[in-house]
């Protein structure tokens, strides 16, 4: 699992039928480098690249969240769907010791 930080929302005018009721965030993956960064009291500047996570917690804009990614981000469904990168947690607080 990962940690990120969702930037927007991704809205699409054809979507697969198993996706009804969901949410899908634009999400920076964090680095160790972005961890250094805000140990060190500064800003987060460095970042993964971006990329599109499934919701159903609800997850908003400026909000850290735990991203699951591979195979276990569909697990969480009953039947195999094609999702990459899923929001497995919201996270209120972290710590980062190097």
């Amino acid at each position: 699992m990962r940690l990120g930080t969702v930037i927007g929302r991704v809205t699409l005018s054809v979507k697969n039928p198993r996706f009804v009721g969901e949410r899908l965030l634009l999400t920076l993956p964090w680095t160790r480098e972005t961890l250094e960064e805000q140990a060190a009291g500064g800003a987060a500047r460095t970042f993964a690249p971006a990329i599109v996570v499934y919701d159903t917690l609800g997850g908003g804009v400026g909000q850290t969240i735990g991203i699951s990614e591979s195979r276990e981000a569909a697990n969480p469904f009953p039947q195999p769907t094609p999702v990459d990168a899923y929001c497995a947690a919201l996270i209120d607080h972290h710590f980062y010791t190097s």
